[in-house]
C-alpha cells in the first residue's frame, strides 16, 4: 500500500477521536472520581472495597441485600442456599499463616459468610499475578464455597494456583469486562431514584470500561468500526506495526533513564519487554548487598509498581528480620508488602499501564521520566542510613 493511504486513514481516525473528545468534555464523561484520586488500579482500596460495600446488606448505600441478591444470582454456581440478609462481608480476611507447602492459609480478597456458614470467596485480580497454590488454599479452607476468580478479562488462573481444581466445579472464572459490568448495570437500575448511589455506581462503571478498553461512547465505537472495516488492509498493517513502535519508544526511554541513574552513581538494568511477564527496571548501588530498587510490571505491561526488592530468592537467602522490618516500616508502604517486596507502592494513572496511549505519550513528552525519578529519589531519601 502507498504511504498516503495510511496517512489518510490515521487522519480520519484522529478527526473522529478529536470530535468525540470534545463531546466528552461537554458531557462530563471524562470526570471520574476514582481516576482523579489516582486509585483506579488499587485492588484493595478501590475495587475490593467498593464491591464489598455494594454487597454488604448493612452497607451505606441503604439498599440492604438488593445488590447481594443480584450478585448471588449472577455469580454463584454451587446452588448453596445462601441467606443474603444475614451475610457478613469482609475484605482481606486472614485464614491463617501460609503453610510450608503453601496449601493452607493466606488472605482472601473478599469473603461473604451467611448465618449457616455458607461462603462466597472472591479472588479479585486487577493486574496482579497468581500466587502459588492460591486457589487451592481457598478450597482447602472451604470446599463447599462458591470460589469466584475475578479478573479484568476473565482469564484462567495459572496451573500453579489452581492445582487439580476444575473450572466450573471447584471455582469459576468471571470478568470485570462483562460479568461485573452487567451486575453493576442491574444494580444501577435498582437505585435509579437515588442519585448519589446511582452516580457512584456510574463512576465505577466508567472506571471499569476505562480499565477494560471499552469505549464509553458507543457512537464513536461504531463510527471507528465502520472506518476500519472499509480500510481493512491499512488497519491490519497499522495494528501489526504498533508493537514495533511501542518497543522503539520503550528502548529510547531505557537509554534516557539509564543515563539519569548512571549520573548519580547507580547501576540501572533496563529490562522492560512487553512480551515478558514481570519485566522491569532494576537499580542498584555499589555497596547494596541485600536489596535493589525495583520498578516492575505485575501483568506484562500493566500495573507498574516501584519499591525495594530483595536481590536473591528470599526462600534460599533470607534477609535479617531486623533490616526487613526497618524497610517495612518506612512511610508510604503498601498494605500488601511481601517476602520479595518489603516496601512497594504503585504508579498512578496514566503511568501504570503501558498498553495505553496516555502512558506512551507521557514517555515521549518527559512526564514519565520526571515521575519515575521523583519516586526513586524519594526511596533513596527514606532509605538513607539503612544497610541496603
Amino acid at each position: 500500500m502507498e504511504l498516503h493511504q495510511f496517512q489518510n486513514l490515521l487522519s480520519q481516525v484522529n478527526a473522529i477521536t478529536e470530535r468525540y473528545k470534545k463531546v466528552s468534555e461537554l458531557t462530563g464523561d471524562n470526570f471520574n472520581v476514582f481516576r482523579i484520586l489516582k486509585v483506579e488500579s488499587s485492588e484493595v482500596k478501590t475495587h475490593s472495597a467498593f464491591i464489598a460495600e455494594l454487597l454488604n446488606p448493612n452497607g451505606s448505600h441503604g439498599q440492604k441485600d438488593t445488590f447481594l441478591k443480584l450478585f448471588i444470582k449472577a455469580f454463584c454456581f454451587k446452588e448453596n442456599s445462601i441467606d443474603s440478609e444475614s451475610c457478613k462481608i469482609k475484605v482481606e480476611e486472614s485464614i491463617g499463616a501460609i503453610s510450608h507447602d503453601r496449601t493452607q492459609g493466606g488472605r482472601i480478597d473478599i469473603i461473604i459468610k451467611d448465618v449457616h456458614n455458607h461462603h462466597i470467596i472472591i479472588e479479585n485480580k486487577i493486574y496482579a499475578g497468581d500466587q502459588n497454590h492460591q486457589l487451592t488454599r481457598y478450597f482447602n479452607y472451604s470446599d463447599s464455597a462458591d470460589i469466584i476468580y475475578l479478573t479484568l478479562d476473565g482469564k484462567l488462573p495459572s496451573d500453579g494456583s489452581k492445582g487439580d481444581l476444575e473450572d466450573g466445579k471447584h471455582y469459576k472464572c468471571y470478568s470485570y469486562e462483562h460479568d461485573i459490568l452487567n451486575w453493576l448495570e442491574l444494580c444501577r437500575k435498582e437505585v435509579a431514584i437515588y442519585p448519589i448511589v446511582r452516580e457512584a455506581i456510574t463512576h465505577y462503571i466508567n472506571l471499569i470500561k476505562y480499565l477494560t478498553n471499552q469505549t464509553i461512547n458507543q457512537a464513536m465505537k461504531e463510527e471507528l468500526s465502520e472506518l476500519l472495516k472499509s480500510n481493512l488492509e491499512a488497519s491490519f498493517a497499522i495494528r501489526d506495526n504498533l508493537d514495533n513502535a511501542r518497543n522503539k519508544i520503550s528502548d529510547e526511554f531505557g537509554k534516557v533513564i539509564t543515563s539519569e541513574f548512571n549520573k548519580v552513581g547507580l547501576h540501572c538494568y533496563y529490562q522492560i519487554k512487553f512480551d515478558k511477564n514481570y519485566s522491569g527496571i532494576w537499580i542498584s548501588g555499589h555497596e547494596w548487598e541485600y536489596f535493589n530498587i525495583g520498578i516492575q510490571f505485575q501483568a506484562y505491561s500493566k500495573d507498574l509498581l516501584y519499591g525495594i526488592i530483595v536481590k536473591k530468592n528470599p526462600n534460599n537467602f533470607p534477609v535479617e528480620n531486623v533490616l526487613r522490618d526497618q524497610i517495612k516500616a518506612l512511610p508510604g508502604n503498601s498494605l500488601k508488602y511481601n517476602i520479595w517486596w518489603p516496601w512497594y507502592n504503585r504508579f498512578e494513572d496514566p503511568y501504570n499501564n503501558w498498553d495505553k496511549f496516555e502512558a506512551l505519550q507521557a514517555i515521549i513528552d518527559g512526564r514519565m521520566k520526571a515521575n519515575m525519578m521523583e519516586k526513586i529519589n524519594h526511596l533513596l531519601d527514606i532509605t538513607k542510613g539503612l544497610e541496603m
